[in-house]
């Protein structure tokens, strides 16, 4: 191994960053997953993590708002509300989940065999972006149907 990898810091865990976000919103935990990649040597992908974390929350809470506003003289039935809040809340954080669980692989491999493990470590983006829509639906669900049927 060479000078370089021993003075490279450490990938943080990703479920440690994911959690983050109860105290640094969904903005700043998608930001640190970002910056993880280069941890992770990814560095390619620090950019496009970072700003996708700022505009889909941006873009779902923005949304969420205009709706709501826009719609407030409206006599819309509670359930669409209720769906139309869920999904924005569902979305960011299933964003999150997935992300945590894309570097999680990685991570795993680098805490068992070093940083050597994650130069050929292969990410399943697509496993990711599904699990992030599953989570999402079924968020999504319990917040608008189940609990309200619960009180």
């Amino acid at each position: 191994m060479n000078d370089q990898k021993y003075s490279q810091p450490s990938p943080w865990e990703p479920y440690r960053l994911f959690s983050f976000f109860m105290f640094i919103t969904w903005f700043g935990a998608g930001i640190l997953l970002g910056l993880n990649w280069k941890r992770l040597g990814k560095p390619e992908w620090v950019l496009k993590t970072v700003l996708l974390s700022i505009l889909i929350p941006a873009v779902t809470i923005t949304g969420m708002l205009i709706f709501l506003f826009s719609t407030s003289n409206m006599n819309l039935p509670e359930l669409f509300v209720m769906v139309i809040i869920s999904l924005t809340l569902s979305i960011n954080f299933a964003y999150l989940w997935a992300l945590a669980r894309l570097q999680s692989g990685a991570y795993k491999k680098f805490k068992a065999a070093g940083f050597s493990a994650l130069q050929g470590y292969e990410y399943d983006v697509d496993s990711a972006m599904f699990f992030g829509g599953i989570v999402a639906i079924i968020m999504s669900v319990i917040i608008a149907v189940v609990i309200p049927l619960l009180g």
